[in-house]
């Protein structure tokens, strides 16, 4: 009964946006939660701007606007970040991308991306193997740490930009 109870809550605690508490701020470095209830796949990410971007700061010039407005447009698809395998026929049902630059906000330090995403699989049993293409794309970003979770299963990884997958 307590492994449910842990499960649950683990479950309850990948649902909300905030970043977790674990979390510290760490150039090139980020963490991904990703969870998979009957078919939802859900995922959070959380990873310094200044790796995406090469600043954490409003930006200065025109360059700097663009390509915080170009990492904006490809966030609106989760797989920019995520590769699914395309025998889990997986279809994304929202996404979220928040960070105080994209409000137009000065951050005091530090700033960081927070993505949501979901996604509903017709064969989840299939999501076996996960890919980050992101990765190519940032080449300021060189770890993630996962955690996994699902019915039963739990595993954690850390992802690096040398061998950007992870499996089960």
């Amino acid at each position: 009964m307590p492994s449910n109870l842990v499960k649950i809550l683990l479950l309850s605690s990948l649902t909300s946006l905030a970043l977790p508490s674990f979390s510290q701020h760490s150039h090139g470095k980020g963490t991904l939660q990703l969870s998979l209830n009957g078919d939802v796949l859900q995922g959070q990410w959380t990873m310094p701007m200044e790796a995406l971007l090469g600043f954490e700061h409003l930006p200065r010039h025109a360059a700097q606007t663009e390509a915080m407005n170009q990492l904006q447009k490809s966030l609106q698809n989760a797989n920019y970040f995520i590769e699914l395998p395309p025998e889990a026929k997986c279809q994304q049902i929202e996404v979220k991308a928040e960070s105080d630059m994209f409000q137009g906000l000065k951050s005091k330090g530090h700033s960081d991306l927070q993505y949501a995403f979901k996604f509903k699989c017709a064969h989840p049993q299939a999501l076996t193997k996960f890919g980050f293409p992101f990765f190519k794309s940032h080449v300021r970003s060189h770890q993630l740490k996962l955690e996994w979770v699902s019915q039963g299963t739990q595993k954690a990884a850390t992802i690096r930009s040398s061998k950007p997958s992870f499996s089960l």
